[in-house]
């Protein structure tokens, strides 16, 4: 009889600790999802448009906000913008102190050193069904590191040429058959400036995701491989930092290419060939009243390649709340949700359901195909830290104190460089 109590008494102990420890579990990973419990979700956003439709993205966040609330009606959703400048420092520096917001807003290489640095909760095992087969494949992997997903995709951008068909017309080309290889366009580029035009724009003071790498994979080249091994130096990654180093130096691309941030205004005023840029570009220019467009798509050396962010939504690792808080990423990155947003904003949208909203629009129809050949960055811990040290490299090679060549090891050292700290 004692045996048999104890028997009873033990496995009511082993139930207990098992119980103990699953609850335990349960609260690390964010606590139930009971759709009757109270909290408050912040929800760190950025301005995705114009100051002139911000009104606008309001609306759209805050239909994201009751759309949950309707599934979770003691859920208060705050939504709280901060600029884009030092976003990267000023998030990092909240999270270290153990405040800052639930969710928060991602690209895939600031993805990559977060989650190296153990302030973002993988969602993998937080969300329950998401739709994933309604995902494009190229932004789950964007938002995966190491075999774990840190996010959902909320939008999709793609870089490419926009033409001004007077001057291409001008210059004997042919809006219906674009340039779609360096030589092509290079050719037309040479035209250009014998006719006292730019051949496109160059924003030099903008990272590396937007005036190196695209080169360096048109031809072939990786900055980083998948196994974390340096290639910007290598012979194909080195006819990026070549082509770049011709345009400036053949007048193809404005003297202040350098440094500047914008030459939007000297494609709009017609002083250029041609325009390297986005949907929200696109959208500005519309804005403006220019007509006289075409849309190319990326060029190729090797292969053709463009850069085009994926952006997410992530929880943070300080979140008590952090399967509530995965579940309102997956309710943001709904059908409806992702709709609403990047027919605001201009962005294509990751989920198939929702590629609908440019079935009228001939233009972000294009942009949508032509996503297909963006990458979303440098996916590596490091890729945003360095960055800095990459673009100075280029611009030393622009001002001609460096080679190509000498710019991309002065860029593979200091990679390495930050790698090694």
């Amino acid at each position: 009889m004692f045996w048999k109590k104890s028997g009873v008494i033990v496995l009511l102990c082993a139930f207990l600790l098992l119980f103990t420890a699953c609850s335990k579990d349960e609260a690390a990973s964010g606590g139930s999802t009971d759709k009757k419990q109270s909290a408050t979700l912040t929800v760190w956003i950025h301005p995705y448009v114009s100051d002139e439709l911000k009104s606008k993205q309001n609306e759209v966040f805050k239909g994201m906000g009751e759309r949950f609330k309707k599934e979770y009606p003691n859920v208060k959703v705050k939504f709280e913008e901060i600029p884009w400048a030092n976003r990267e420092q000023k998030i990092l520096t909240a999270l270290a102190a153990k405040q800052g917001p639930d969710v928060f807003y991602l690209i895939p290489d600031m993805m990559a050193q977060f989650a190296d640095k153990g302030v973002l909760a993988p969602i993998d095992d937080l969300l329950g069904d998401y739709g994933k087969n309604d995902f494009d494949k190229t932004s789950l992997e964007a938002v995966t590191y190491k075999d774990k997903m840190y996010g959902l995709p909320l939008l999709k951008e793609v870089q490419t040429y926009f033409y001004n068909t007077k001057i291409l017309k001008e210059l004997g080309g042919d809006p219906n058959h674009l340039p779609q290889t360096w030589d092509e366009f290079n050719a037309l580029a040479e035209k250009a400036v014998k006719k006292g035009y730019y051949a496109r724009n160059y924003e030099g003071g903008n990272t590396p995701n937007a005036t190196l790498y695209p080169y360096v994979w048109q031809a072939g080249g990786q900055v980083i491989t998948n196994d974390g091994k340096i290639a910007i130096n290598k012979p194909d990654a080195v006819k990026g930092f070549e082509l770049v180093n011709n345009w400036y130096k053949n007048k193809m691309i404005p003297k202040d290419s350098i440094n500047t941030t914008d030459h939007l205004p000297l494609f709009l005023e017609g002083k250029s060939l041609a325009y390297w840029g986005t949907g929200a570009s696109l959208a500005t220019m519309k804005e403006k009243g220019f007509k006289d467009y075409a849309i190319g798509s990326p060029l190729k050396n090797k292969e053709m390649a463009t850069f085009g962010t994926t952006g997410m939504f992530v929880v943070s690792g300080n979140s008590e709340n952090k399967k509530l808080a995965a579940q309102l990423v997956k309710s943001m990155t709904s059908t409806e949700s992702l709709k609403a947003f990047n027919k605001l904003t201009k962005y294509v949208p990751p989920r198939k359901s929702a590629a609908s909203i440019y079935s009228e629009d001939k233009d972000m129809k294009i942009l949508t195909e032509y996503a297909k050949y963006a990458k979303p960055g440098v996916i590596h811990p490091v890729s945003r830290s360095v960055m800095p040290q990459i673009q100075a490299k280029l611009q030393e090679m622009m001002q001609g104190k460096k080679t190509p060549q000498q710019a991309a090891d002065g860029a593979a050292k200091a990679i390495q460089e930050e790698m090694n700290k």
